[in-house]
């Protein structure tokens, strides 16, 4: 008898996620859930906790390594149908975490609402952003955000402040936990200022980052050390632009973004990643931290293992 029993409508086993990511690679998870609704997805949770299953949350896949092998346990979907809703009232908007971050910064634009222009180019969905605090150098989601819902892993709800959410750069309280909506509390404004203010970010980040290449966005957080240049300076300073190992490069266009081309595997991204931190290590005495979540592989899997240099070449 299978843990999932009752479950089966929404719940498959040994689904390839790769597709599912924007990195395109990655094995299988073990078990895939997409539940209908809130109430579905808290009784879920409450047998997978019964079961011991281990439990993950998976949105656009934007941030987001999945190994090669795959990953154990229950990797959980939330479909817009559900959990895609979108209601103002007044300055607020009440939003589902299955709802595309974009889509939410465009329509609260359309509204002539002010508070999220900051967000412009930021892909993902509204659960994910919130979980790590998405951001960039124009602002962060935490401003904007009045409460959040959702459960814990064991399939209790929460009703959270945005202080109980305890938002810090590129994190928060809520990894850990399911989101499942949230309150925003926004400003009426221009229509044309905000316009006009999401297409210089756009442009910005055209200019700056490679938009249209398989990526995760930036791989590292900047450390927050005195006199210690942002991550993607450290790489470029060291001379690592365009170097490769397999089909995983160092962007030439963005440094601190690691790409996919061709054929390209899990293994080569993590492979990149240690030499990445080694270099940075050994040069300026820094251990860079991971932006990007990685799945199927433990943290020390992907710190530095001495020299990997047989693979490597540079652009």
């Amino acid at each position: 008898m299978s843990w999932y029993q009752g479950f089966e409508p929404f719940v498959s086993e040994n689904v390839p996620l790769a597709k599912m990511t924007t990195y395109r690679v990655g094995g299988p998870a073990e078990y895939f859930a997409q539940p209908p609704n809130a109430r579905a997805l808290g009784e879920l949770l409450w047998r997978a906790a019964e079961e011991n299953v281990p439990v993950r949350f998976l949105g656009h896949g934007t941030n987001l390594l999945v190994a090669d092998r795959g990953v154990k346990g229950l990797v959980i979907k939330l479909p817009k149908s559900g959990f895609g809703f979108l209601r103002r009232s007044g300055d607020s908007i009440h939003v589902g975490a299955g709802h595309s971050l974009p889509g939410l910064v465009k329509w609260s634009v359309s509204q002539g609402l002010q508070g999220l222009e900051c967000l412009q180019g930021v892909p993902g969905t509204v659960g994910a952003a919130l979980r790590m605090n998405a951001g960039g150098k124009h602002g962060e989601i935490c401003t904007s955000v009045r409460r959040v819902k959702g459960f814990e892993r064991d399939g209790r709800p929460f009703d959270f402040s945005a202080r109980e959410c305890g938002f810090t750069y590129r994190n928060s309280h809520l990894h850990g936990r399911i989101v499942t909506e949230c309150e925003l509390e926004l400003t009426s404004g221009d229509r044309r200022n905000s316009e006009e203010m999401m297409l210089r970010i756009l442009n910005e980040k055209c200019a700056s980052q490679p938009v249209d290449a398989r990526s995760a966005g930036c791989v590292f957080k900047n450390p927050k050390l005195p006199g210690i240049a942002p991550a993607g300076r450290l790489i470029d300073e060291l001379g690592m632009k365009g170097m490769s190992i397999g089909g995983a490069k160092v962007s030439t266009v963005h440094a601190n973004f690691l790409v996919c081309e061709g054929a390209a595997s899990a293994d080569e991204l993590v492979q990149l990643i240690r030499l990445i931190r080694q270099r940075v290590l050994e040069s300026r005495g820094v251990q860079l931290e991971l932006e990007v979540e990685v799945w199927g592989m433990d943290s020390e899997e992907l710190l530095p293992r001495g020299r990997v240099s047989a693979a490597l070449k540079t652009a």
